[in-house]
């Protein structure tokens, strides 16, 4: 008679797709990740990483830049999660707050309302960052 395999008391991970690392004492979660916050302080910008839950916890927004008001989420590419979540995340940071959101990708760039996403160039992320909302 054969054994039945045992099924393993933890379920299995997926496989990620990013490698995760440590940078400034943070473990980050991607290398992506981790070169953001390589800029941030190439460019003299302080940050925070992971600093809290948002949306009654439902979000963790990767990045803080309380200098600059406004919160950073890195992101290879966005999911139907990040689509639906983070214009509430927006809309619960400018109106208790007074913050911005952006999403960082690669090669292109968000800024993040109530209303939506805007697409924006990297230039046009950085100059966004240290711009002054009125």
């Amino acid at each position: 008679m054969r054994t039945p395999r045992r099924t393993p008391l933890r379920p299995r991970r997926p496989p990620s797709r990013s490698t995760e690392g440590i940078y400034g004492g943070h473990w980050m979660r991607s290398q992506l990740e981790i070169a953001f916050a390589r800029q941030l302080d190439a460019r003299g910008i302080a940050w925070e990483y992971e600093t809290e839950r948002l949306q009654g916890g439902r979000y963790l927004v990767d990045f803080h830049l309380p200098a600059l008001r406004c919160w950073v989420e890195v992101k290879g590419r966005l999911e139907a999660r990040d689509r639906l979540l983070l214009p509430l995340v927006a809309a619960h940071l400018d109106g208790q707050r007074g913050e911005r959101l952006f999403v960082y990708m690669r090669a292109r760039a968000f800024r993040v309302t109530w209303r939506g996403f805007a697409p924006l160039t990297l230039a046009e992320f950085w100059q966004a960052l240290e711009e002054s909302e009125e």
